[in-house]
């Protein structure tokens, strides 16, 4: 009886290193995959190019995003005569900081604009692909509209979230 709970401790023990070693070696490879990671991006930075280029007057350009704090949520309009809303959360893409401030200080035209195009919507043509994209053109086109007073340009505005009810 006593030879089998030394056999036992010593399963236990020997599984338990086991476990402890596979820990390490995972940790090391995780933490040796970030430091490469890292290191391959300082370099690249630093180029100032397009990696694998070298110091080319290629430059990557950096993009700006504004995500709106709230959700939109309308109703729409359904042929079965239910009752049907949508949420849609947006983000709009720029190439500057312009684009942000832009999108700031005519906040309120904005949402009223994007809430008067999404509040006339057909959810049966929102259900297919081609209206989704579609939505996604004339949100794009009513935020353009309203920041081209400022002399900017965005590049896109993105779906970040849709829900149909």
């Amino acid at each position: 009886m006593a030879d089998e709970e030394g056999g036992k401790s010593k399963k236990l023990i020997m599984i338990g290193g086991l476990v402890i070693g596979i820990a390490i070696i995972l940790a090391l490879a995780v933490g040796g995959t970030l430091y490469f990671l890292d290191r391959d991006s300082s370099e690249e930075s630093e180029g100032g190019g397009v990696p694998g280029l070298g110091n080319s007057d290629i430059q990557l350009g950096t993009a700006s995003y504004y995500s709106f704090e709230e959700a939109f949520v309308t109703p729409l309009i359904s042929s079965d005569r239910k009752q049907r809303f949508m949420q849609l959360s947006l983000a709009v893409k720029g190439d500057s900081t312009q684009v942000t401030q832009a999108i700031e200080t005519h906040m309120p035209r904005i949402k009223n604009d994007l809430n008067r195009l999404f509040t006339g919507q057909d959810y049966q043509t929102l259900q297919t692909p081609e209206g989704k994209m579609q939505l996604q053109n004339s949100a794009e086109e009513v935020v353009q509209k309203v920041v081209a007073r400022e002399g900017v340009q965005i590049d896109q505005v993105l779906i970040t979230n849709f829900v149909l009810q």
